[in-house]
């Protein structure tokens, strides 16, 4: 992606605490009114699979939003919906006390992602 004026880009693995360490370090204290978490893996085609990887993904992304989003602060994310979605809305909704399901119009009729 080519450089933004004023946007600091990270390039990395938010499984990793390495990287989510360096996410973090950039906030300086200062909380985000919007964490906005749009990462998927490499779809491998197998459902489970990609659903668990992602699901990974929205978690890593959930630790990072536990340190620099501020109280009443908005956290959007993608979810591949599958047998186990569930579950991850009852995680979700430890943290945050409106969790909402919503398909984007500009979201393809067999995308899994919600």
């Amino acid at each position: 992606m080519a450089p933004l004026p004023g946007v600091i880009q990270i390039q990395g693995d938010i499984t990793k605490v390495s990287t989510a360490q360096e996410i973090i370090h950039h906030f300086e204290g200062q909380p985000a009114d919007l964490v906005v978490c749009d990462g998927a893996p490499d779809v491998t085609g197998l459902h489970d699979i990609d659903e668990y990887i992602q699901a990974q993904l929205l978690l890593a992304a959930l630790n990072i939003t536990t340190h620099v989003l501020k109280k009443g602060g908005t956290f959007v994310a993608k979810i591949f919906r599958g047998k186990d979605v569930t579950l991850l809305y009852s995680q979700l909704k430890i943290f945050f006390p409106d969790v909402t399901c919503a398909k984007p119009r500009s979201s393809r009729n067999s995308s899994i992602g919600k």
